[in-house]
């Protein structure tokens, strides 16, 4: 399990807060590379908690948080629900990429109860995907 779990810690975060570990280039554009401890981190201050914080509220120890977040251990699937549950993201989230977007409904649902609310940034990119979608007839 370790081994998959360590080629699926690569994942894309946009902010410029978290220094990456190294460069993908893709198209001609460099992009960074994070791992799932650097998302996991950018996550956990972005929701301003401590790595005690989330572990209490994830039922882990503060030594996982810091050990996950530093790359010195693999979660397991059961850990990484955790997290995810804790952090308030679908589990995907975890793993999205430049290529895979994850756009987690029920959290959107519960922040913003109507499209009047959502920001004016957020109306525009779900309003592509759901152009997109339907341009390559995924949706009528």
């Amino acid at each position: 399990m370790g081994k998959y779990l360590q080629s699926a810690q690569r994942c894309r975060v946009a902010k410029k807060s978290v220094k990456p570990k190294s460069t993908v280039k893709t198209k001609d554009v460099k992009s960074p590379d994070y791992s799932l401890g650097e998302r996991l981190k950018f996550l956990r201050e972005s929701r301003k908690l401590t790595q005690a914080e989330l572990g209490a509220k994830a039922n882990l120890t503060q030594a996982t948080i810091a050990n996950l977040e530093g790359g010195r251990k693999d979660p397991s699937v059961q850990t990484l629900e955790k997290l995810a549950d804790a952090l308030d993201v679908h589990i995907a989230t975890l793993f999205g990429t430049d290529e895979v977007y994850v756009f987690d409904l029920k959290r959107l649902r519960r922040k913003y109860n109507s499209a009047d609310k959502l920001t004016p940034h957020l109306y525009m990119a779900i309003g592509r995907v759901v152009q997109y979608a339907k341009d390559i007839g995924f949706t009528k």
